[in-house]
């Protein structure tokens, strides 16, 4: 005799809940979440903040459209193919799934993913990608700003200290990272409990958490850990003519109108990329924007937390667009 079984009950959905996919040791940790669209969207940051930081407010405009993947870096260690291979098996499980792959790099994440692309071509390969967004893109070492090649060049050089070095290049680039979100003033008590219901002392709130999450990461990473990072730089090999073009499908290449302080505009990538009729050999249905403020102020490079309101438009508008 066989006893009815009680109906299975129906799992409570989790769509809002990331979830978070790691290999021990030398692999990125992948943070996915749910979106409502056929699109599913790879997200690669620089060398700092962790992804989480680099993209938390402009994740939601790509989550219209579908899932979101966000890549953060491991502490200990950073090596290059292994990024590269995570981006391959990205593209794999998009194939498989039927999703439309969307790749966005800022920053050196830009250059790994111009990497992936450019070394795909050397193989005969053409990804298959629905669109590509670039954000300040750093193609290789000699697009950096002469005062960061300064920093970076006694970090991986093969004489002399690199820790030494690699300290002055932290405390450098903890001065960026502490820039990159909305300054606001310190509040205690009931003032704080009164700003927390209005949208810029929300956002003051909100930003001191972020501040508190960067400097944290910045901790956290070891010396060797950081002295990868630097290294994996030189992997870098920038556009190669006999390689375009890189991808066919949209493209969307934007740079903050203050670049000049990271990245040098006559290097080798850069003043490709941010012309159009140069980068359109590399990809042909490229558009190419500086990006202003609302008031026509200039905005940094890679700028995503302090200035996303100015980024907004340009990405839902390619995001409507592929």
């Amino acid at each position: 005799m066989i006893l009815p079984t009680a109906p299975a009950r129906r799992p409570a959905p989790v769509r809002s809940r990331p979830q978070v996919q790691q290999d021990a040791g030398r692999l990125p940790r992948l943070t996915t979440r749910k979106g409502i669209g056929p699109f599913h969207t790879l997200m690669v940051p620089g060398l700092v903040p962790d992804g989480e930081e680099t993209f938390l407010r402009v994740r939601g405009h790509f989550l219209l459209k579908g899932d979101v993947s966000i890549l953060t870096y491991p502490y200990q260690t950073f090596e290059i193919d292994p990024l590269l291979e995570r981006i391959h098996k990205f593209l794999a499980d998009c194939r498989r799934a039927r999703k439309r792959p969307l790749l966005v790099g800022v920053s050196v994440g830009g250059g790994f993913v111009l990497e992936y692309l450019r070394r795909a071509a050397e193989r005969g390969e053409t990804p298959d990608l629905s669109g590509v967004v670039l954000i300040s893109p750093l193609s290789c070492p000699q697009d950096l700003a002469p005062i960061l090649r300064r920093l970076w060049n006694p970090i991986v050089a093969t004489e002399g200290d690199s820790t030494t070095a690699l300290e002055k290049g932290r405390s450098f680039f903890r001065q960026l990272a502490s820039k990159s979100a909305r300054s606001g003033s310190k509040v205690v008590g009931w003032r704080k409990l009164l700003l927390a219901f209005t949208p810029q002392g929300l956002g003051e709130i909100l930003d001191a958490t972020v501040r508190a999450r960067i400097e944290k990461t910045l901790e956290s990473i070891p010396a060797e850990g950081a002295i990868a990072r630097c290294l994996a730089l030189s992997d870098l090999r920038g556009l190669d003519p006999t390689c375009a073009p890189l991808c066919t499908s949209p493209t969307l290449v934007l740079w903050g109108s203050r670049e000049r302080h990271t990245l040098d505009i006559d290097g080798p990538g850069t003043r490709v990329l941010c012309r159009p009729d140069l980068a359109e050999k590399h990809f042909p249905d490229v558009q190419v924007q500086w990006v202003y403020g609302k008031k026509g102020e200039s905005i940094p490079h890679a700028s995503l937390l302090k200035h996303d309101k100015a980024f907004a438009p340009l990405l839902r508008g390619f995001l409507a667009r592929v």
